[in-house]
């Protein structure tokens, strides 16, 4: 197999996010937009996605392919994309008969490792571990926590007391 520095350009986009659905991703687009993300840099797309872990189980290949599809549509551009086999070979080998380059299979099987091989002899990608995302919850301001992040504000204070009066969770919002 090729060794690929797997965190560098050209394999991953510079930012990373984990969709859950249509309308999460487009909000990610609209406050990329909006804090002047560009949507390539050097011919290389910026934004990307990696599905929710194990989805390939739960949701299916068929779902994250039309999810995708729709998402490069309203984009306007094609959309580097990761999907989340967890450690189960047979929806990988099945992802590659729908034309996924890039998955996550964990484990270290020997099947685990055919998997892989055939991926790379095909000019795809199969990572051991997922590699880092933002995922944004959805019961969050989307906007307000996007647009953190894209100007890297997010995350860079110190971790705030959450035992405080001040600082219990919004209403509704499971604690």
């Amino acid at each position: 197999m090729e060794n690929i520095a797997l965190l560098s350009d050209p394999v991953l986009p510079r930012f990373l996010f984990t969709l859950h659905d249509y309308a999460s991703g487009m909000a990610m687009f609209r406050a990329a937009g909006q804090v002047g993300v560009p949507m390539s840099e050097n011919g290389h797309p910026t934004i990307g996605f990696v599905s929710a872990p194990g989805a390939a189980g739960f949701m299916g290949e068929g779902w994250w392919q039309a999810l995708i599809t729709q998402m490069e549509e309203s984009a306007g551009r094609s959309i580097p994309h990761i999907l989340d086999f967890g450690e189960n070979c047979g929806y990988a080998m099945m992802a590659v008969r729908g034309g996924q380059r890039l998955g996550v299979l964990g484990g270290d099987s020997a099947a685990a490792k055919a998997v892989r091989q055939l991926y790379a002899d095909l000019g795809r990608h199969l990572f051991i571990t997922r590699p880092p995302s933002f995922d944004l919850i959805p019961s969050l301001s989307v906007t307000t926590h996007l647009a953190a992040f894209f100007t890297r504000s997010y995350c860079e204070r110190t971790v705030p007391d959450h035992n405080s009066p001040e600082d219990k969770p919004e209403e509704g919002f499971p604690q």
